[in-house]
This record gives structure tokens, C-alpha cells and sequence, in this order.
């Protein structure tokens, strides 16, 4: 079947343009932009999404990077030239907290 939109949690959204901005208001996807990055840290937004979309620490987890999502200082090869993305370090404890 298909998976609840409850079930997905976005990370590290900048950027985002008005219509969008829209949409993911009206979904049930937990979006945590860089704001919430820049203000709790990323080990935290980590434990809120984890928390989010598996309260329980059971189910299956799938990590889809979107290298936009990534500061192009650190991924010039990014299609979103916006500064003040994640950075590696960041990308890089996201990967150890889903292998955890």
C-alpha cells in the first residue's frame, strides 16, 4: 500500500516557495526546516523526526537524501545554489543516527 504522509519527515527545507509552502501545511509530512536545524541542532530535529514519524522505535526506516537539501559549499553539484543548507557534518550524522 501507500505510506502516510505521517510517516515522512522532511529535513533541512529552505527555501521554499509560497505554493509549496502551501502544500506542506496542508499535509501531515513532518517538515523541519533550517530554522529548526539552526535553533535545536541537528541531533535533535533527528530525535523530533524519529520521534515523529516512529514513536515506538519499530518500524523500517528509508533514508532518501535530496542533495539540495545539502549547502552548496559542501555539494557544488546541487541544483539549489541557496546558501545555508545542511552541512556535511550534519549529512553525516543523519546517515549514523538511521544505521544506529
Amino acid at each position: 500500500g501507500c505510506l502516510s504522509e505521517n510517516r515522512l519527515a522532511y529535513i533541512g527545507l529552505r527555501d521554499i516557495d509560497a505554493e509549496e509552502g502551501r502544500m506542506l501545511r496542508a499535509s501531515n509530512v513532518h517538515v523541519f526546516t533550517m530554522r529548526e536545524v539552526d535553533k535545536h541542532g541537528i541531533a535533535k530535529v533527528m530525535e523530533m523526526a524519529l520521534s515523529a514519524i516512529d514513536p515506538n522505535g519499530f518500524r523500517p526506516l528509508h533514508l532518501s537524501l535530496d542533495i539540495d537539501a545539502v549547502d552548496p559549499h559542501f555539494a557544488p553539484g546541487t541544483g539549489t545554489a541557496a546558501r545555508g543548507g545542511l552541512s556535511y557534518r550534519e549529512i553525516h550524522y543523519i546517515a549514523e543516527e538511521m544505521a544506529e
